[in-house]
């Protein structure tokens, strides 16, 4: 019985991960790349062993315009990521905060 409950409570854990993750990669994607008005996220992700967890999905309602990013959780910020975009000329440096 115990066993059950900590799967359930680590599912719960891993579910508010997530949605933080996407939260937190949206405003990635809003502040470092041009013309996002859509932004469409797979419901997978992987939790590497360090506690990060992957974002994945399209842009645009374009499955060509993919991307993915890793939410480093104890950073609170996207950390590596892959983007069909435009990123904005204030950002192309750097990562501009989001």
């Amino acid at each position: 019985m115990k066993h059950q409950n900590d799967i359930k409570l680590q599912n719960e854990q891993e579910i508010k991960l997530f949605e933080t993750a996407k939260k937190r990669m949206t405003s990635f994607l809003k502040a470092n790349y041009e013309n996002i008005s859509d932004i469409t996220y797979k419901e997978k992700y992987d939790i590497d062993p360090m506690g990060g967890i992957s974002v994945e999905g399209y842009l645009n309602k374009d499955p060509k315009q993919e991307f993915w990013g890793i939410y480093n959780k104890s950073m609170d910020e996207i950390g590596g990521s892959s983007v069909e975009a435009e990123k904005k000329a204030a950002c192309e440096k750097e990562f501009c905060k989001y």
